[in-house]
Formats: structure tokens, sequence, C-alpha cells
């Protein structure tokens, strides 16, 4: 089942855009990496916050549809504490908090490659009756 979502996710067009790498996958986690180049920046001089939440997003994807049954995202909370800068590599984890037949809750967190704290995320998706895998 892992492979299905790896192989879905490597042909999604915003993922491959943004330069996005999926570094690691399990049931119900994921990781995954980018490098924050220059066309990302925003006004601060720092990564505009939706880079890391498209980062968040992506590991949120593949974790809660790991299991090969379709998940679609419902809502996600995202607290910033620290700004990503340019050249910087980001990595964000997803991992399963809650998991039911119709729900699950994933927790999300971006860090830079030093290991500072970027961002987290708290996600809710609800699960369909379609499977993919």
């Amino acid at each position: 089942m892992k492979e299905a979502i790896v192989e879905r996710v490597s042909k999604d067009p915003y993922a491959r855009f943004l330069g996005i790498e999926i570094d690691r996958v399990g049931e119900g986690e994921a990781e995954v990496s980018m490098r924050i180049t220059e066309n990302m920046m925003n006004f601060h001089g720092a990564a505009n916050g939706g880079v890391l939440f498209s980062l968040a997003d992506v590991a949120f994807a593949i974790a809660s549809n790991s299991y090969g049954q379709t998940a679609v995202g419902i809502n996600v909370n995202m607290n910033y504490m620290r700004a990503g800068m340019l050249g910087d590599k980001i990595i964000a984890a997803a991992s399963e908090e809650s998991k039911n037949p119709k729900l699950g809750l994933y927790r999300m967190i971006v860090r830079n490659e030093a290991g500072e704290l970027l961002a987290t995320a708290d996600g809710m998706v609800y699960r369909k009756k379609e499977i993919f895998a």
C-alpha cells in the first residue's frame, strides 16, 4: 500500500513543482523534505508561510492515505514558530494521533535541517469508502 501512495504523490504536479521529496512512509506516518528557493520568499525576506503549510500538507496526505483508503483533509490548523530562510532544507513529519473508520487525526512537525522547530499543525481527514491500493 505504501508503494501506491508514493506513486500517486510522485505524480502530483504541485508537489513536483515545489521540489518535494518523499523521504519515509509508514502506516499512518510520513516524512517529506524540500529546499527553500528564492521564488518561495515573501516581502519579509523569509519563506512564505504557504510553503511550510504545503510541505506539511503533503506529509499529511501521504500519512493519511498510507493504508490505501482514500482520505481527504477536512481541517488543518497550523502554528508558525520560526521562519524558514533561503536555502534551508525543511523537513515535515506527519504522524497519526487517532484513527477510526471515518476520521483520522494527524500531527505535523516542520523543522529545518538544523532541527529547529518552524511550525506545527494538526489535521483531520475524512475516510471515504474508495480503496486505491
